[in-house]
C-alpha cells in the first residue's frame, strides 16, 4: 500500500510539473497582454506586473480589424467542423455496420492518410484549388480541411459505433427503421463522447493552421484570425503588448471550445481507440 501511494505521489508531482511548465508560457502572454505600454523592463518574462490595462487590446481593436479576421476564422472553421461531422459520421458507420467491398483496405488506407503531414500537401492542394478556381475564397481551405480531418474522425467514430450493442439497432430494424433513421434517431444521439473528440481535434486543426491559409488566401478581408500577427507585424514590432493581446485573442476560442466539451473528452478517446 505505501509502494502503490508513493508511486500515486511521484505521479502527482510529474503531472503538476508538467502543468506548470506548459501554462508558464500562457501566463506570460497574458501577463503582457494587459501590461501598460509604459510600463518597460518587465521582470521573469513579463510575469510579474505591477498594474493591469486593457489598453493593448484596445489598440489592436482599433487599429485591426481583428473582428472581421475572427469571423472568418469562425465560418472556415465552422464549416469543416460540421463537414467532418457529417461525412465522417456516414462513412463511419458504414465501415462499422455495413458490408463494404475490401472494407478494411479502404480503413487502413484512411490510417495511412494520417502520416502525411499538412505541409506536404500544400502545393498540390494550392495547385487544385487554383484549378478548382479556389483560391481567395472560403472554400479554398474549408474543404481541404475538411479532407484532412475526415479520415481521423472515420477511425474514432468507427471504432465507436463498433462498441455500441447492436441489440438496439436489430429492434429498430424489425421496427422497419431505415439504416439512415437508426444512424440519425439511435446512434448519433449516443455518440457524443467520440463526436466531442472530432469537433475539438477539427476545431484545434482548422482553427489553428496557418501554412494553407497563408498560401490559399491573399484578399485581406478573407484572411482567418492566425495571419494576423504576420499581416500587421509592422505594427505589432513597436508594440509589443498588442501582439500578445492578438495571441491571446486567438488562444481564447481554443480554451472554450474545450472547456465547453472537455466532459466527452476522456470516454470519447477510450471508446474510440479501446478498438482501434
Amino acid at each position: 500500500m505505501k509502494v502503490g501511494r508513493r508511486y500515486r505521489v511521484l505521479d502527482l508531482a510529474f503531472l503538476t510539473l508538467l502543468t506548470v511548465v506548459w501554462l508558464i508560457p500562457l501566463a506570460m502572454m497574458v501577463a503582457i497582454s494587459v501590461t501598460p505600454s509604459s510600463q518597460r523592463g518587465l521582470k521573469f518574462g513579463g510575469l510579474l506586473i505591477s498594474g493591469v490595462s486593457a489598453e493593448n487590446y484596445a489598440h489592436v481593436f482599433r487599429d485591426t480589424p481583428v473582428l472581421l479576421h475572427l469571423f472568418n476564422s469562425i465560418v472556415i472553421t465552422g464549416a469543416s467542423v460540421a463537414l467532418v461531422v457529417a461525412a465522417g459520421s456516414l462513412a463511419a458507420y458504414a465501415f462499422a455496420r455495413m458490408r463494404l467491398f475490401a472494407k478494411e483496405f479502404w480503413f487502413y488506407l484512411l490510417i495511412v492518410t494520417l502520416m502525411l503531414p499538412i505541409p506536404a500537401l500544400v502545393v498540390p492542394i494550392f495547385r487544385l484549388n487554383k484549378d478548382l478556381g479556389l483560391l481567395n475564397s472560403y472554400f479554398g481551405l474549408i474543404l481541404p480541411y475538411t479532407a484532412l480531418g475526415a479520415p481521423f474522425a472515420i477511425i474514432i467514430l468507427r471504432s465507436f459505433f463498433e462498441s455500441l450493442p447492436k441489440e438496439v439497432e436489430e429492434a429498430a430494424l424489425l421496427e422497419g427503421a431505415s439504416r439512415f433513421a437508426i444512424y440519425w434517431r439511435i446512434v448519433m444521439p449516443m455518440s457524443w463522447p467520440a463526436l466531442s473528440v472530432v469537433i475539438i481535434f477539427q476545431f484545434l486543426t482548422s482553427f489553428n493552421e496557418f501554412i494553407l491559409a497563408l498560401v490559399t488566401i491573399d484578399k485581406t478581408e478573407l484572411k482567418p484570425l492566425t495571419l494576423v500577427p504576420l499581416l500587421y507585424a509592422d505594427a505589432f514590432i513597436s508594440h509589443p503588448g498588442d501582439l500578445f493581446a492578438v495571441l491571446t485573442i486567438i488562444t481564447v476560442p481554443v480554451i472554450v471550445v474545450y472547456v465547453l466539451m472537455q466532459r466527452f473528452l476522456i470516454s470519447g478517446l477510450a471508446g474510440g481507440g479501446a478498438r482501434a
